[in-house]
């Protein structure tokens, strides 16, 4: 079984294979960076290069006279988990502004699987003199919204992961029939209750779970955390602009039901009525920080084509796919000069 799939998908056991670009930090507010220099020509929906920044794509680019650079900075999502580089959708709004505005206009990726939102502080903070750019856009998921603790905006590392499971992450490192088998298997047992989703962090959606201390104690982490990047961005000078991702799941009622039904997702009953978002788009209010909610984007075509879906990836109500983040990189192109929030040219 094993040499029929390596016969058949080439390249099959670096397709979720992550530590051939990531390694541990000891950087404030990320427990693994990105490797310098690092590639991988086979991993899930394009090849992931890292230019000597750290940063995903091509070598950082000198300022050009009369250009306009974006600093995105995010999780997976702004990475491109599962597309190319150049298909996610701070490229996809680089290249529109390029193509309608004729000035020059790069979107350097920090972007970094897994981070969380410390990590836009501190990397706002260690990016902002070095990349120069015209505008920070920061880039939210409603995982990000969970537990942090107080130390986290502090310039100290984050406590490191024990690994639980060495012997079992070895072997699907170096067996695709091992990492299919796990795959599947885990995905019965979260149907069967055996496995709670909620503890899996990349489907931990806190705000979408029924009102709780935890809960309330997430919130307050978060927007204390926010808070600390509002600060940031105002020490940076360039124009901050936040934006928030939907999850599937808040889409309509038939992704809701899929979630529940095929996974075992437990979500409050209004899940689909974006209360998160508004509840982030107050606190921005109160801040007096642009914030756009990215959910307008998503709702032009039909929800289960804008969301991964391969044969590595069944389901995955977090990150978008090609048309996922095309959609969202044409919105913005559109709602961030319509609402005054970027001016381009003289």
């Amino acid at each position: 079984m094993e040499l029929g799939l390596r016969l058949l998908r080439p390249g099959s056991l670096l397709a979720l294979n992550s530590a051939s670009f990531t390694r541990p930090s000891t950087l404030p507010g990320q427990r693994t960076e990105l490797i310098p220099g690092a590639e991988n020509p086979h991993f899930a929906g394009g090849p992931v290069r890292v230019n000597a920044d750290g940063l995903r794509g091509p070598p950082t680019p000198l300022a050009e006279p009369g250009g306009f650079r974006i600093l995105a900075i995010g999780d997976s999502v702004t990475f491109g988990y599962g597309v190319p580089e150049e298909a996610a959708f701070h490229q996809v709004l680089a290249r529109r502004w390029t193509e309608a505005h004729g000035l020059p206009v790069v979107a350097l990726n920090a972007g970094l699987p897994g981070a969380g939102l410390p990590y836009a502080v501190h990397a706002l903070k260690r990016r902002c003199q070095a990349t120069s750019p015209d505008l920070v856009l920061v880039n939210l998921v409603l995982n990000d919204i969970s537990w942090y603790p107080a130390e986290a905006t502090l310039d100290q590392p984050l406590p490191g992961d024990r690994n639980e499971r060495p012997l079992l992450d070895r072997l699907v490192d170096r067996s695709y029939a091992a990492a299919k088998a796990l795959a599947l298997a885990k995905g019965g047992l979260y149907r069967l209750g055996v496995l709670d989703l909620a503890d899996n962090p990349g489907y931990r959606f806190i705000p979408l779970a029924p009102p709780s201390l935890d809960v309330d104690r997430a919130w307050a982490d978060s927007l204390r955390v926010l808070d600390a990047l509002v600060d940031e961005g105002r020490r940076c000078g360039a124009p901050l602009v936040l934006t928030v991702f939907p999850i599937e799941v808040q889409l309509s009622p038939a992704a809701l039901a899929l979630y529940r039904d095929s996974i075992g997702l437990e979500l409050v009953a209004d899940a689909t009525d974006l209360a998160p978002q508004r509840r982030l788009a107050d606190w921005a209010l109160s801040r007096d920080v642009p914030l756009l909610d990215l959910s307008p984007a998503f709702l032009q075509d039909p929800v289960e084509a804008l969301f991964l879906r391969d044969l590595n990836v069944n389901l995955d109500p977090v990150h978008p796919s090609e048309l996922g983040h095309r959609r969202v990189g044409e919105w913005l192109a559109e709602a961030l000069l319509a609402r005054g929030l970027v001016a381009l040219g003289p």
